[in-house]
Protein backbone atom coordinates (compact mmCIF):
# COMPACT_ATOMS: atom_id res chain seq x y z
CA UNK A 1 0.00 0.00 0.00
CA UNK A 2 1.23 3.54 -0.85
CA UNK A 3 2.53 6.28 1.62
CA UNK A 4 0.17 8.86 2.37
CA UNK A 5 2.50 12.12 3.35
CA UNK A 6 0.68 15.35 5.23
CA UNK A 7 2.49 18.84 4.68
CA UNK A 8 3.78 18.12 8.44
CA UNK A 9 5.32 14.63 6.95
CA UNK A 10 7.20 16.66 4.60
CA UNK A 11 8.52 19.31 6.43
CA UNK A 12 9.15 17.15 9.59
CA UNK A 13 6.63 18.96 11.50
CA UNK A 14 4.57 16.39 12.72
CA UNK A 15 3.29 17.96 15.70
CA UNK A 16 2.28 21.42 13.93
CA UNK A 17 -1.03 22.04 11.66
CA UNK A 18 0.91 24.01 8.38
CA UNK A 19 -1.77 25.51 5.96
CA UNK A 20 0.89 25.93 3.73
CA UNK A 21 4.61 26.48 2.68
CA UNK A 22 6.26 28.76 -0.48
CA UNK A 23 10.20 27.84 -0.71
CA UNK A 24 12.73 27.70 -3.71
CA UNK A 25 13.39 24.10 -5.00
CA UNK A 26 17.37 24.04 -4.11
CA UNK A 27 16.88 25.59 -0.93
CA UNK A 28 14.01 22.95 0.39
CA UNK A 29 15.21 19.87 2.03
CA UNK A 30 14.45 16.81 0.09
CA UNK A 31 11.64 14.83 3.10
CA UNK A 32 12.66 11.56 3.96
CA UNK A 33 9.41 9.92 1.68
CA UNK A 34 8.81 6.54 0.22
CA UNK A 35 8.42 7.27 -3.68
CA UNK A 36 6.36 6.58 -5.33
CA UNK A 37 3.62 8.09 -2.93
CA UNK A 38 0.76 10.45 -2.20
CA UNK A 39 0.17 13.71 -0.43
CA UNK A 40 -3.00 14.85 1.44
CA UNK A 41 -2.18 18.24 -0.23
CA UNK A 42 -1.65 20.24 -3.36
CA UNK A 43 1.58 20.64 -4.19
CA UNK A 44 3.25 22.67 -7.23
CA UNK A 45 6.65 22.65 -8.44
CA UNK A 46 8.30 24.92 -11.00
CA UNK A 47 11.33 24.04 -12.13
CA UNK A 48 13.09 27.26 -13.51
CA UNK A 49 16.53 25.24 -14.52
CA UNK A 50 17.26 20.84 -14.41
CA UNK A 51 15.95 18.13 -15.90
CA UNK A 52 14.68 14.26 -15.62
CA UNK A 53 11.37 12.90 -15.45
CA UNK A 54 7.99 13.72 -13.25
CA UNK A 55 5.46 10.92 -13.22
CA UNK A 56 2.13 11.75 -11.81
CA UNK A 57 -0.62 8.75 -12.18
CA UNK A 58 1.28 7.23 -14.45
CA UNK A 59 1.95 9.54 -16.98
CA UNK A 60 5.59 10.60 -17.11
CA UNK A 61 6.48 13.79 -18.19
CA UNK A 62 9.72 15.22 -18.77
CA UNK A 63 11.41 18.28 -16.51
CA UNK A 64 12.53 20.99 -18.27
CA UNK A 65 13.07 24.66 -17.53
CA UNK A 66 10.02 26.75 -17.13
CA UNK A 67 7.71 23.74 -16.87
CA UNK A 68 5.24 23.50 -13.33
CA UNK A 69 3.77 20.73 -12.12
CA UNK A 70 0.31 20.44 -9.96
CA UNK A 71 -0.12 17.42 -8.01
CA UNK A 72 -3.53 16.81 -6.11
CA UNK A 73 -4.18 15.18 -3.20
CA UNK A 74 -4.33 11.22 -3.91
CA UNK A 75 -2.67 11.16 -6.71
CA UNK A 76 0.48 8.91 -7.33
CA UNK A 77 3.66 10.24 -8.32
CA UNK A 78 7.53 10.10 -8.38
CA UNK A 79 10.49 11.92 -9.90
CA UNK A 80 14.15 11.93 -10.85
CA UNK A 81 15.46 15.55 -11.42
CA UNK A 82 19.27 16.75 -12.20
CA UNK A 83 21.36 17.86 -9.28
CA UNK A 84 21.61 21.31 -11.03
CA UNK A 85 17.88 21.86 -10.78
CA UNK A 86 16.22 24.98 -9.30
CA UNK A 87 13.00 26.54 -9.05
CA UNK A 88 9.98 27.21 -6.81
CA UNK A 89 7.49 25.15 -4.56
CA UNK A 90 4.48 25.68 -3.26
CA UNK A 91 2.79 23.29 -0.80
CA UNK A 92 -1.46 24.00 0.10
CA UNK A 93 -2.95 21.96 2.87
CA UNK A 94 -6.18 20.64 1.88
CA UNK A 95 -8.52 22.53 4.01
CA UNK A 96 -6.89 25.88 3.00
CA UNK A 97 -7.63 24.84 -0.41
CA UNK A 98 -11.07 24.25 0.43
CA UNK A 99 -11.30 27.49 1.87
CA UNK A 100 -10.31 29.76 -1.37
CA UNK A 101 -12.31 27.11 -3.38
CA UNK A 102 -9.03 26.34 -5.23
CA UNK A 103 -9.65 24.33 -8.88
CA UNK A 104 -7.57 21.98 -10.16
CA UNK A 105 -5.66 22.46 -12.90
CA UNK A 106 -3.59 20.65 -15.75
CA UNK A 107 -0.87 17.90 -14.02
CA UNK A 108 1.47 19.83 -16.67
CA UNK A 109 1.82 23.45 -17.47
CA UNK A 110 4.61 25.14 -20.00
CA UNK A 111 4.72 28.59 -18.74
CA UNK A 112 7.56 30.26 -20.22
CA UNK A 113 5.64 33.04 -21.58
CA UNK A 114 4.19 34.18 -18.56
CA UNK A 115 7.73 33.69 -16.47
CA UNK A 116 8.07 37.30 -15.45
CA UNK A 117 4.87 37.46 -13.77
CA UNK A 118 4.79 34.40 -12.02
CA UNK A 119 8.48 34.77 -10.61
CA UNK A 120 7.07 37.86 -9.07
CA UNK A 121 4.34 36.41 -7.45
CA UNK A 122 6.92 33.87 -5.75
CA UNK A 123 9.02 36.32 -4.41
CA UNK A 124 6.26 38.03 -3.12
CA UNK A 125 4.75 35.11 -1.24
CA UNK A 126 8.56 34.37 -0.09
CA UNK A 127 8.84 37.97 1.29
CA UNK A 128 5.51 37.24 2.95
CA UNK A 129 6.79 34.33 5.01
CA UNK A 130 9.82 36.31 6.25
CA UNK A 131 7.40 39.48 7.62
CA UNK A 132 5.54 36.70 9.58
CA UNK A 133 3.20 39.28 10.76
CA UNK A 134 -0.84 39.84 11.46
CA UNK A 135 -0.95 40.92 7.47
CA UNK A 136 1.44 37.81 6.41
CA UNK A 137 -1.79 35.05 6.57
CA UNK A 138 -4.04 37.28 4.12
CA UNK A 139 -1.59 38.46 2.04
CA UNK A 140 -0.45 34.70 1.43
CA UNK A 141 -3.93 33.69 0.49
CA UNK A 142 -4.20 36.20 -1.79
CA UNK A 143 -1.13 35.22 -3.34
CA UNK A 144 -2.30 31.40 -3.93
CA UNK A 145 -5.49 32.84 -5.46
CA UNK A 146 -4.10 35.11 -8.07
CA UNK A 147 -1.24 32.46 -8.56
CA UNK A 148 -4.14 30.07 -9.54
CA UNK A 149 -5.99 32.26 -11.23
CA UNK A 150 -3.18 32.97 -13.99
CA UNK A 151 -2.51 29.37 -14.05
CA UNK A 152 -6.31 28.58 -15.09
CA UNK A 153 -5.93 31.19 -17.94
CA UNK A 154 -2.41 29.56 -19.43
CA UNK A 155 -4.14 26.18 -18.91
CA UNK A 156 -7.25 27.62 -20.60
CA UNK A 157 -5.38 29.94 -23.87
CA UNK A 158 -3.24 26.27 -24.35
CA UNK A 159 -5.95 24.69 -24.35
CA UNK A 160 -4.89 21.99 -22.34
CA UNK A 161 -8.02 19.61 -21.68
CA UNK A 162 -7.80 16.79 -18.82
CA UNK A 163 -9.16 13.54 -19.87
CA UNK A 164 -13.11 12.11 -19.05
CA UNK A 165 -11.87 10.79 -16.20
CA UNK A 166 -10.91 13.92 -14.59
CA UNK A 167 -13.75 15.61 -15.92
CA UNK A 168 -15.65 12.95 -14.11
CA UNK A 169 -14.18 13.67 -10.80
CA UNK A 170 -13.51 17.23 -10.75
CA UNK A 171 -18.03 17.06 -11.38
CA UNK A 172 -18.00 14.59 -8.43
CA UNK A 173 -15.63 16.57 -6.23
CA UNK A 174 -17.92 19.93 -6.98
CA UNK A 175 -20.96 17.98 -6.59
CA UNK A 176 -19.58 17.18 -2.82
CA UNK A 177 -19.10 20.89 -2.16
CA UNK A 178 -22.04 22.29 -3.29
CA UNK A 179 -24.01 19.92 -0.84
CA UNK A 180 -22.00 17.66 2.11
CA UNK A 181 -25.19 16.71 3.28
CA UNK A 182 -25.66 14.18 0.31
CA UNK A 183 -24.98 10.74 2.29
CA UNK A 184 -26.22 8.50 -0.64
CA UNK A 185 -23.49 7.58 -3.64
CA UNK A 186 -26.57 6.98 -5.86
CA UNK A 187 -27.27 10.92 -5.17
CA UNK A 188 -24.01 11.62 -6.54
CA UNK A 189 -23.98 9.50 -9.45
CA UNK A 190 -27.35 10.48 -10.53
CA UNK A 191 -26.12 14.21 -10.30
CA UNK A 192 -22.94 13.54 -12.49
CA UNK A 193 -25.11 11.28 -15.03
CA UNK A 194 -22.96 8.41 -14.40
CA UNK A 195 -23.73 4.91 -13.12
CA UNK A 196 -22.87 4.10 -9.43
CA UNK A 197 -20.50 0.95 -11.24
CA UNK A 198 -18.63 3.28 -13.37
CA UNK A 199 -18.41 6.38 -10.86
CA UNK A 200 -16.49 3.80 -8.63
CA UNK A 201 -14.31 2.35 -11.43
CA UNK A 202 -13.16 5.71 -12.27
CA UNK A 203 -12.90 6.86 -8.86
CA UNK A 204 -10.61 3.96 -7.75
CA UNK A 205 -8.30 4.43 -10.95
CA UNK A 206 -8.25 8.30 -10.43
CA UNK A 207 -7.54 8.31 -6.89
CA UNK A 208 -6.94 4.81 -5.34
CA UNK A 209 -10.15 4.81 -3.36
CA UNK A 210 -13.84 3.91 -3.94
CA UNK A 211 -16.40 6.42 -3.62
CA UNK A 212 -17.34 6.26 -0.45
CA UNK A 213 -13.95 6.90 0.67
CA UNK A 214 -13.25 9.32 -1.44
CA UNK A 215 -16.41 11.31 -0.30
CA UNK A 216 -15.58 10.53 3.73
CA UNK A 217 -12.11 12.07 2.66
CA UNK A 218 -13.53 15.01 1.36
CA UNK A 219 -15.89 15.31 3.97
CA UNK A 220 -12.89 15.16 6.86
CA UNK A 221 -11.46 18.09 5.00
CA UNK A 222 -14.22 20.04 5.43
CA UNK A 223 -14.91 18.95 8.81
CA UNK A 224 -11.23 20.14 9.74
CA UNK A 225 -12.14 23.66 7.85
CA UNK A 226 -14.38 23.73 10.22
CA UNK A 227 -13.18 22.80 13.39
CA UNK A 228 -10.68 25.70 12.64
CA UNK A 229 -12.41 28.47 10.97
CA UNK A 230 -15.54 28.23 12.56
CA UNK A 231 -17.40 28.47 15.99
CA UNK A 232 -19.13 25.31 15.44
CA UNK A 233 -19.33 22.43 17.50
CA UNK A 234 -18.44 19.12 16.95
CA UNK A 235 -22.20 18.00 16.91
CA UNK A 236 -23.03 20.92 14.37
CA UNK A 237 -20.21 20.50 11.82
CA UNK A 238 -21.17 16.31 11.68
CA UNK A 239 -24.63 16.75 11.23
CA UNK A 240 -23.59 19.95 8.60
CA UNK A 241 -21.62 16.88 6.93
CA UNK A 242 -24.76 14.56 7.11
CA UNK A 243 -23.79 12.54 9.86
CA UNK A 244 -26.71 11.52 11.78
CA UNK A 245 -24.61 10.00 14.19
CA UNK A 246 -21.48 12.10 15.71
CA UNK A 247 -19.68 8.59 17.50
CA UNK A 248 -19.89 7.81 13.66
CA UNK A 249 -18.20 11.01 12.96
CA UNK A 250 -15.86 10.93 15.30
CA UNK A 251 -14.77 7.50 14.59
CA UNK A 252 -14.20 8.09 10.67
CA UNK A 253 -12.51 11.78 11.61
CA UNK A 254 -9.89 9.78 13.74
CA UNK A 255 -9.35 7.02 11.64
CA UNK A 256 -7.95 9.48 8.52
CA UNK A 257 -6.70 12.06 11.05
CA UNK A 258 -5.00 9.96 14.48
CA UNK A 259 -7.24 12.68 16.50
CA UNK A 260 -11.07 12.58 17.48
CA UNK A 261 -12.55 15.76 16.55
CA UNK A 262 -12.48 17.53 19.63
CA UNK A 263 -8.47 16.64 20.56
CA UNK A 264 -7.75 18.20 16.57
CA UNK A 265 -10.50 21.33 17.46
CA UNK A 266 -8.48 21.70 21.12
CA UNK A 267 -5.31 21.90 19.24
CA UNK A 268 -5.94 23.97 16.49
CA UNK A 269 -8.64 26.08 17.16
CA UNK A 270 -6.62 28.12 19.31
CA UNK A 271 -4.04 29.04 16.31
CA UNK A 272 -7.26 30.65 14.26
Amino acid sequence: MLKEYSVSDILSLPSQHIPYFVGTFEDTEDADVEWPHRHDFYSLVWFTQGSGFYVIDMQEYEIIPNRMFLVSPKQIHNWDYSQNSEGYVLICDSTLALELNLNEIASCLDIADNKSSIENIFIHLLTETKYNDSLTNGNIKAGILYLYSILQRISKENQVVKPDVDKTISKLKQTIFEDFHRTKIEEYADKIGVSVKNLNDICKAHTGVSVKQYILDLKVIEAKRLLIYTSNNINEIAFSLGFKDSSYFSRIFRKRTSLSPYDFLKKYRKHK
